[in-house]
């Protein structure tokens, strides 16, 4: 690892959040605050994302007007995917993230001063995890949306894997559409393990967002436990046919 340019590129985004958690944290007391809050986190994401030279690209980025609120869910390549939606999102929103990334010096921070939600692993992670459902009801209730990566932990081959629960549950609960993001090329800007936060400058990656999915789209039969899955397998399906269309052009480009 290269520790000057790691010590750089930690400082450059180390600086961001400080500047807008600072914001962030001031205007946390302030009621009607929300816009404010917002507009930190988009600047934290985009002038981090500048700072460290991150090459990006949004399709269809109209639609995230679509809905004024929803239960975001994004597949998940790298460290970088919040940098890349957060750095287009203008909405006020929440990021369900491991636990581990509060307690980064600085940045950590930040995530907590923006009112972000922890994720727990581990032993105790079923106990530890029991107010999300509740801090969740809240953010909704704030006017927030709610940032999901349903996989659970980045994608190791860049293949979409299993969706988890929440995400959808979370829908069906508070009566929002699912907006869906699909992520590319994040995986292949920065190599897995980097801890330098060293970005390939040939490289870049990019954000498509999907029309927003009604809750409508799943019918009102069963229980809520039954529609989320419904939900699940539908944006599951949508975000996946998103990314195969990579390798149908590029199978259409080599014929």
């Amino acid at each position: 690892m290269n520790y000057a340019r790691a010590a750089w590129n930690w400082g450059q985004v180390a600086g961001e959040a400080m500047i807008y958690g600072g914001i962030a944290l001031t205007v946390g007391m302030v009621p009607k605050a929300r816009r404010l809050r917002s507009w930190c986190m988009h600047r934290w994401c985009a002038g981090s994302a500048d700072r460290i030279k991150l090459r990006r690209h949004l399709y269809n980025g109209e639609l995230l007007d679509e809905v004024p609120q929803a239960i975001l869910v994004a597949n998940h390549l790298s460290s970088l995917d919040i940098l890349l939606i957060g750095s287009y999102l203008r909405r006020d929103f929440r990021w369900l993230a491991k636990a581990a990334l509060f307690k980064v010096p600085i940045s950590g921070w930040f995530l907590s001063t923006a009112g972000h939600i922890r994720v727990h692993r581990g032993d105790q992670a079923h106990s530890r995890n029991k107010s999300i459902r509740e801090q969740v009801h809240q953010v909704v209730g704030e006017g927030a949306s709610v940032l999901y990566f349903p996989e659970g932990t980045r994608s190791r081959t860049g293949e979409l894997t299993e969706f988890r629960m929440g995400a959808f549950l979370a829908a069906v609960r508070e009566g929002l559409p699912i907006l869906p993001l699909v992520v590319r090329g994040t995986n292949e800007v920065m190599e897995a393990g980097a801890k330098d936060l060293s970005v390939k400058p040939d490289r870049s990656c990019s954000l498509t967002v999907l029309p927003p999915i009604s809750l409508d789209a799943i019918g009102a039969s069963g229980d809520e436990g039954d529609r989320a899955a419904r939900l699940r397998d539908l944006t599951w399906q949508l975000i996946a046919d998103e990314l195969n269309r990579d390798a149908t052009n590029a199978t259409a480009a080599a014929s």
